[in-house]
């Protein structure tokens, strides 16, 4: 058996491909093995051979987007206050000038979107908090109800812009933002966590 080019995509990559393609078309809960095989162009065995089931490849799929560091970085770039807001107004416009980086985001929102699912938002939003507390040197068990609250409040407000991240997220939208004080908002918001801390 020869073996696939370096160029070539592997079976786990054609599989993630297909399950983002289907979950741009379709509802998560609506994504059969069957589908997966078709618009990946591999068989069941195939399928079986590395997943179990639809959740195994979905958590993979997003996996992958969580190991490319330009994501993470990005969402604790923007808390950080380590640089004016001006230079992080930069940052994002560069970040979301990167086709490859739009597309990560792109696939963010079809999880938090109508077609992800509870589970799915709920991965994304652990995923988010986390990288938020690591930034913050935060341990989220001994977060106060009101650090608690905030996270909350937070991460659902996230959630909720990555779900409409089509229709908000327009080159002319991002510009905008990008020089409106949303972004200072935010950051404050985020690190009012740290102002929270029990002595």
């Amino acid at each position: 058996m020869a073996r696939p080019k370096a160029t070539e995509r592997t079976a786990p990559e054609k599989m993630q491909e297909a399950f983002w393609t289907l979950l741009e078309r379709k509802p998560y809960v609506q994504i059969t093995i069957s589908d997966i095989t078709r618009e990946s162009g591999l068989n069941r065995s195939a399928f079986y051979y590395h997943y179990t089931n639809i959740p195994e490849l979905a958590d993979d799929a997003i996996a992958a987007i969580y190991e490319q560091p330009d994501v993470t970085a990005f969402i604790a770039h923007i808390i950080r206050q380590d640089e004016n807001i001006d230079a992080l107004r930069e940052y994002a416009l560069r970040f979301v000038d990167a086709p490859e980086r739009l597309a990560s985001i792109r696939r963010l929102s079809l999880i938090a979107g109508p077609h992800g699912s509870t589970g799915l938002a709920s991965q994304l939003k652990s995923y988010v908090v986390g990288i938020w507390l690591s930034v913050l040197s935060l341990d989220e068990s001994r977060l106060n109800p009101g650090q608690r609250i905030v996270l909350e409040y937070a991460s659902s407000g996230m959630l909720g812009i990555l779900g409409k991240a089509q229709t908000l997220l327009t080159p002319d939208s991002i510009e905008w933002l990008a020089r409106s004080a949303v972004p200072d908002t935010i950051s404050q918001l985020i690190n009012s966590l740290k102002d929270g801390r029990e002595h």
